[in-house]
């Protein structure tokens, strides 16, 4: 498995080393965090990017890390099977910085003009990567905050609710809309590259509710 998805290790590798430099180095992790104003205003786009390299404290670096290595490895070894090495990883890839892109958009749309909004980590890119397993996978079984199992598809329309609630009432000082547009993003990625896979999700989920 290790040797199937040697982009996992990098991406975490990587992420791993320059969020603990930034630890200790205010400097750069103000250079990579998502700034909002300062994307708009001064076009530091590479910021939409670079904010997945960098997080709060240690929990958050290894809760995202953990679990995109729980999923990446499958999901990196899947997208290999499906298309080939190459092709696969340029798939796997776009999953991934897509999903951060796309997760700092809405912030992008609200805070514009707000100086003071910042946020770092890499849960939106971590968030299409699960999605992306759980729409692969709808019944297979996961354990929903690593201790309640449930089907995959039962654990979408979780995820979803929560953070839905939880981004309305704005009391975390957690971006789950983040999370939620990355999520998104894995979904409507599949939907691109493999149409079949949808298709396929919902004719698992009918056969587990007998609806099939």
């Amino acid at each position: 498995m290790l040797q199937e998805a040697p982009l996992t290790l990098f991406i975490i590798a990587v992420t791993v080393f320059i969020s603990w430099r930034a630890f200790d180095n205010s400097a750069l992790f103000e250079k990579l965090l998502n700034n909002p104003y300062t994307i708009k205003h001064h076009k530091q786009y590479y910021r939409l990017f670079s904010h997945a390299l960098i997080h709060a404290d240690w929990m958050h670096l290894i809760f995202n890390m953990y679990v995109f290595y729980s999923f990446g490895m499958v999901m990196e070894s899947v997208f290999k099977a499906m298309w080939g090495n190459g092709q696969g990883s340029i798939y796997f890839l776009l999953l991934y910085i897509g999903g951060a892109l796309v997760a700092a958009l809405p912030s992008q749309r609200k805070h514009g003009d707000n100086f003071s909004y910042n946020s770092v980590g890499a849960s939106g890119a971590v968030s299409a990567v699960l999605m992306s397993y759980m729409v692969l996978f709808p019944t297979q079984e996961v354990l929903f905050f690593f201790a309640i199992p449930m089907p995959s598809f039962v654990a979408v329309l979780i995820f979803f609710a929560l953070e839905y609630f939880m981004n309305r009432s704005g009391k975390t000082g957690i971006a789950h809309d983040a999370h939620i547009w990355g999520a998104l993003f894995g979904i409507l990625f599949l939907l691109f590259v493999k149409p079949a896979a949808i298709i396929n999700f919902f004719v698992q989920v009918g056969s587990v509710l007998g609806l099939t």
